[in-house]
């Protein structure tokens, strides 16, 4: 062959390739959610440096009424502490603390985390290996028709995760979140745990749920928390933290 036809040859397959590659989908498909290279996370926060170096911060931009689009929108701050395996992940555990945190405390997420570390039962070492930790900074679920954004937001970034369901956990006021995101979307949810709910508050209908409260300092929360989110497995019905009131 000619150099000049080899030339002309090896051209057109650089321009070939050239195109395809434009057509091609991107090996990691873009979302909405700008993950930050690092953390920005208070030097006075005691945090297992472990757990630390599994987490990861971004910020996402959500409408602010998700009915009218057209009325803006506000950035919430997206928190997610990997699994310690993540060749086995098995999904996620949304978690929201029931209370706003101060910009000078750590996230939620990285405490809890933390925690279900130190809980050296097979349970937490399942939801700690295999599961992600994911704490999105919520409304003031006091507002008017928070909740209901709330929920929405909820589910927007867990599209843009690409999860086809998630789990949940939330305390106090987030138990209200919990169960709006539960009867909004309930083929989305795997698991749902809501602590110290309050009375007469409605529950979702149709999701795997399991409602607890705060009793004695007897473990009785942390064990089967721990129990229902990796396994699906109820207290029995004499557990002295679980939500009886709640179920009726």
């Amino acid at each position: 062959m000619k150099p000049s036809v080899f030339l002309k040859s090896l051209a057109c397959i650089g321009c070939w390739l050239t195109a395809n590659l434009a057509l091609a989908e991107p090996l990691i498909a873009p979302t909405a959610i700008n993950w930050l290279l690092d953390c920005p996370l208070p030097t006075t926060a005691r945090l297992d440096p472990e757990v630390v170096g599994r987490t990861q911060c971004g910020l996402v931009s959500v409408p602010r009424d998700h009915a009218a689009p057209e009325r803006g929108h506000i950035r919430l701050s997206v928190t997610r502490v990997g699994a310690r395996q993540p060749l086995n992940r098995e999904g996620v555990v949304f978690i929201q603390a029931g209370k706003p945190s101060s910009a000078r405390e750590a996230p939620f997420a990285l405490h809890l985390a933390s925690r279900w570390e130190s809980l050296a039962t097979r349970a937490y070492r399942t939801l700690v290996d295999r599961y992600d930790v994911i704490e999105l900074s919520a409304r003031d679920l006091r507002q008017m028709n928070a909740v209901e954004q709330a929920a929405r937001d909820m589910e927007f970034v867990r599209g843009q995760l690409g999860e086809a369901r998630l789990n949940y956990l939330g305390n106090d006021t987030a138990t209200r979140l919990g169960s709006r995101y539960g009867a909004l979307f309930p083929e989305r949810v795997a698991r749902m745990v809501l602590i110290n709910a309050a009375p007469g508050e409605p529950m979702a209908i149709g999701v795997e749920q399991l409602l607890l409260k705060e009793s004695n300092a007897d473990g009785c929360v942390s064990r089967w928390l721990g129990d229902f989110l990796a396994f699906g497995k109820l207290p029995p019905p004499s557990a002295r933290c679980l939500d009886l009131g709640a179920w009726r």
